[in-house]
């Protein structure tokens, strides 16, 4: 699926006409203003092998080489507003995600090439009929962001901003999830490395194919001394596996692996957690001695630096690939 739609600043100022303000397009996307609203919390879970939470020390990796990752999943999304009509704010939202696989120690971009799309967000209800009939007949997309528990007259200007970011970040994870499913179906036996957690998928899950790195702790899958075992551990070591259970997605094993060691930062730096399929694990004669291979390819995927990128202390050098890749193909856009 290529691109299908670019909406122009012509084309959206002739749909809006004298209706709705425009609004320019300079300053940072929604996804960087938006005050973070996810709240952090742990959460216990059951341990896969060892009786108690416990670090395990990794066998060194060979910085660069990362012969076991084939290739690398990511995407990326940029959500601004273009207009208001009164209160109601119109977002124009664009997403794209791309495979980078590894030939000749080389990143190219794997298949049919990077999937992206674009949308306008809006409360369609809210607006004008008219309008909307313009809008769409711009050829770009219109997704309606009503939501029923909340009546729009009776939102907050943010909380209309923040639904339209959720459903921007939702078809973006659409295009990494049909993405992953792709690379899970394709013949070969190399391994992908997704940025995030592992997608809700059949194909992907029972693949054996495809590995999730995440990044951000918004959840501690540990509690009390088992989670200040994870707090302090040291660079190239992991965490016990445990099992992640969710209402959307097949159990997963997971544990926590420290890339670089945190010195004068906070706990969390250079913290990444690892998602695999169960029978990854639960398949193999030594779970752990699969898990020690696993997270020795992780932290050899730490090198080179991912630099200037700010988060450079979690992210793998082929992530970053892929990023730097989007934006290329997409124009400015946010992480």
């Amino acid at each position: 699926m290529g691109h299908r739609h670019q909406l122009t600043a012509r084309a959206l100022r002739e749909a809006l006409g004298g209706v709705a303000r425009a609004v320019g397009s300079s300053g940072a996307s929604l996804e960087v203003v938006l005050p973070a609203q996810e709240a952090a919390h742990t959460r216990a879970s059951a341990l896969l092998h060892d009786a108690t939470m416990r670090a395990h020390a990794v066998a060194p990796s060979t910085p660069g080489v990362g012969a076991g990752f084939g290739a690398f999943l990511d995407g990326v999304q940029e959500s601004r507003v273009v207009a208001y009509v009164g209160t109601i704010p119109i977002v124009h939202g664009r997403v794209g995600a791309v495979v980078r696989a590894r030939v000749d120690r080389r990143l190219v971009t794997w298949g049919d090439g990077a999937r992206t799309d674009d949308a306008l967000y809006l409360p369609v209800a809210a607006v004008p009929a008219h309008l909307v009939d313009a809008l769409v007949a711009t050829g770009c997309p219109v997704i309606d962001t009503d939501d029923d528990a909340l009546p729009v007259e009776e939102a907050h200007p943010r909380q209309l901003l923040r639904r339209a970011v959720h459903l921007v970040q939702r078809g973006r994870e659409a295009l990494e999830h049909a993405l992953a499913e792709a690379w899970s179906a394709a013949p070969g036996d190399a391994t992908l490395y997704i940025d995030g957690g592992l997608p809700p998928s059949a194909g992907v899950l029972r693949s054996g194919r495809v590995i999730g790195v995440i990044k951000s702790h918004h959840t501690l899958y540990a509690v009390g001394p088992a989670l200040a075992t994870v707090m302090s551990l040291g660079a190239g070591e992991r965490s016990s596996v445990f099992v992640v259970e969710t209402r959307w997605r097949e159990p997963v094993a997971s544990w926590y692996v420290r890339l670089r060691a945190p010195g004068h930062h906070d706990p969390l730096w250079g913290l990444v957690r690892v998602e695999c399929p169960l029978p990854l694990l639960t398949g193999q004669a030594d779970p752990d001695a699969a898990a020690d291979r696993l997270s020795t390819n992780v932290i050899a995927e730490a090198s080179p630096l991912s630099l200037p990128d700010a988060r450079w202390d979690t992210m793998a050098y082929g992530i970053r690939d892929c990023e730097v890749y989007l934006r290329a193909t997409l124009g400015r856009l946010a992480t």
